[in-house]
């Protein structure tokens, strides 16, 4: 269990890392159009891959942290059993939906791949590498959100009441 409490603190602090990458290849790339320097061409594909991997880094980290979205307000206001089984709900649907989009990715990765797709931008990437960051990233969240339901944790991050 260390070693995936690790990998997940490992990944945000990648995720974080790339965003400050991208800040600074943004701020890199206007000022050197600014003073008439050509820019480099693969600031912009480098920034939409590094947006999508911080995203699916940083997200499953978000959950074990409780930092996902929420709607608290409302859920508060229900009667304890109502609450315990919306939050529930939630959880499992949750887990299905996000194994389901990961599962998808994946299987459209290992079809990219037989085909040898290119992702041709400014930057050549193979095309299963986007596929394979979104597998990966939501197949943790489900995961997150599984260790969650599993634990009797509501939805919002409190415990259960039975």
């Amino acid at each position: 269990m260390k070693l995936y409490d690790g990998a997940l603190k490992g990944l945000a602090f990648l995720g974080a890392a790339c965003l400050a990458f991208i800040t600074i290849a943004i701020i890199a790339d206007v000022a050197m159009r600014n003073f008439g320097l050509h820019s480099i061409q693969a600031v912009s594909s480098l920034i939409e891959y590094g947006l999508l991997f911080s995203t699916m880094a940083v997200a499953p980290y978000l959950v074990r942290t409780n930092g996902h979205v929420a709607i608290q307000s409302f859920v508060e206001k229900m009667p304890p059993p109502t609450r315990r089984a919306v939050s529930r709900f939630a959880l499992i649907l949750s887990v299905l939906m996000l194994a389901l989009v990961s599962w998808r990715a994946a299987a459209v990765a290992v079809e990219v791949t037989q085909f040898g797709a290119v992702d041709m931008r400014s930057v050549n990437f193979p095309g299963w590498v986007l596929y394979v960051m979104l597998s990966a990233g939501f197949g943790l969240m489900a995961l997150e959100f599984l260790i969650l339901l599993m634990r009797g944790e509501l939805f919002h991050g409190t415990q259960g009441e039975g």
